[in-house]
């Protein structure tokens, strides 16, 4: 349960004034109730704590059949399934879990924590059909369960039924009017609505349950500004990077602050301090980049305007590479695009992740040898060539590594590598003549002979003009090494 609601946190970004890309709306929502020592394996505050003893048993008003069949045997051997089932959640084995939940249910159908417990797995599998059967099931069995109205809010909440979502944490809040959570969420609802009155005012009963609240003061801040009260929002939000100087939401919000009161450069400096928090945040550049429009500074805007150009390609290879994680073809063209930006610590974890993808052929080692060669790296370059053709000798790595010896100036090295990977070109011809060259001055005429005629057939203009075709025979004459 506690991935679920992780979940639905991070999806609760879309509606926050410091998450979402578009107009912002509201700000952040807090973290479910805090573990205690009556949990579950999973964190969620364990119902069976709160259930009556009666609900472990048979029903007064239940069928005889039901209550023939609910034993005290099966109930015990309910447990069991119930326990292995939270286990398997704890594990993150969510199909295993609801097995053994379902197991449960079958063998005692009247708790409602086996139903809540196999809703909030059927969550975490996207089974939202299911999902809010077992809940809706859990919350007629135990109408008072405040968990219980919570945690279908949060589920509503990141499926877009604001408007269920508002309903079920005010029921909530009706059986734990303490919950600060719940008052927290249903004012982001009610500020994504255009509430703002009503947001306000849970967020200030959060602050009166809880004055430490930092996230409960972001919110009420960002409502503030809304209802166009500059001032007290100023104020709170002053407050909370006083706690907490890194608050990035905060910095977001007294910067759209400064917008709406057009003091533009202490805009600028909350949404560059948000920048450097969060540097990849396509959000926060777009938000700098209108107050440099609004400010008339078209060279600060351009600027950003290529950076949120650079983000979007970033973030479409991130996406294509979230459905591939291991497809080295994306990964080696993501490492390119960093070197392109001057981010070689990232392309380097980028190559590190081919190396380990293609131990079994080498490959990633003279990919990653390939660009030490472009970066004059020429010993490290040999290196990681021959630990490829260490694990399979492959054309490709024989010729990056020619390419190493011929920059280094080991001309017989490069054409043994370059024989060896059946590679023709005027670089292979280029170091056919040097070494004709160096034969002729070692007074090795015929040696010196056939590597001008293997260069010239390779590229005709290293020739002096026309050469006898019988000779050449129109191909290089490369014979490999044994």
């Amino acid at each position: 349960m506690n991935r679920q609601i992780a979940g639905m946190l991070v999806g609760l970004s879309l509606f926050s004034g410091c998450g979402s890309e578009s107009q912002p709306v509201a700000q952040q929502a807090v973290k479910p109730e805090k573990i205690t020592k009556n949990t579950t394996a999973a964190g969620i505050p364990d119902p069976a704590k709160s259930e009556s003893a009666s609900e472990q048993k048979p029903q007064p008003n239940a069928s005889p059949n039901v209550q023939a069949n609910v034993d005290e045997a099966a109930l015990q051997k309910a447990e069991e399934f119930y326990l292995r089932g939270m286990e398997f959640q704890k594990q993150g084995k969510l199909a295993e879990s609801i097995q053994e939940l379902s197991m449960a249910i079958k063998l005692n159908p009247q708790v409602s924590r086996f139903y809540f417990h196999r809703g909030s797995a059927w969550a975490d599998l996207k089974q939202d059909a299911s999902a809010i059967v077992d809940l809706t099931k859990a919350i007629e069995m135990n109408p008072q369960n405040a968990q219980y109205y919570y945690t279908r809010a949060l589920f509503f909440m990141t499926r877009g039924g604001a408007e269920l979502a508002v309903k079920d944490f005010t029921k909530a809040i009706e059986f734990k009017p303490d919950s600060h959570q719940a008052l927290n969420n249903r004012g982001l609802l009610f500020a994504t609505t255009g509430k703002l009155k009503e947001a306000c005012a849970d967020f200030e009963r959060v602050l009166e349950i809880k004055p430490d609240s930092i996230d409960a003061m972001n919110n009420l801040g960002f409502a503030l500004m809304n209802l166009n009260e500059t001032d007290k929002a100023l104020e709170v939000l002053n407050k909370v990077l006083e706690q907490n100087p890194k608050y990035l939401n905060a910095y977001d919000n007294r910067g759209l602050v400064w917008k709406k009161r057009k003091e533009y450069d202490k805009a600028i400096a909350d949404f560059t301090r948000a920048i450097e928090l969060s540097p990849n945040s396509l959000k926060f550049y777009r938000q700098r980049m209108g107050v440099y429009q609004e400010s008339e500074q078209p060279e600060k805007q351009k600027a950003d305007e290529e950076k949120i150009v650079w983000l979007q390609k970033l973030a479409g290879l991130n996406e294509r590479l979230a459905k591939s994680p291991e497809d080295t073809e994306l990964i080696l063209e993501r490492a390119q695009f960093y070197l392109a930006s001057e981010m070689r610590e990232q392309a380097m974890k980028d190559y590190a992740k081919i190396v380990e993808l293609t131990q079994d052929t080498g490959r990633g080692y003279y990919i990653r040898g390939a660009l030490y060669l472009e970066e004059n790296k020429l010993d490290r370059c040999i290196q990681e060539c021959s630990r490829a053709i260490n694990i399979q000798p492959q054309p490709e790595a024989y010729s990056v590594r020619g390419d190493a010896f011929m920059k280094r100036g080991d001309v017989e090295h490069a054409l043994r590598d370059f024989e060896r990977a059946k590679r023709i070109d005027e670089i292979v011809a280029k170091a056919y003549l040097m070494r004709s060259k160096s034969h002729k001055e070692h007074g090795e005429h015929e040696k010196a002979a056939a590597d001008y005629e293997r260069a010239v057939a390779i590229d005709p203009s290293l020739g002096p003009g026309k050469l006898d075709k019988e000779k050449t025979a129109g191909k290089p004459v490369i014979r490999p090494i044994q």
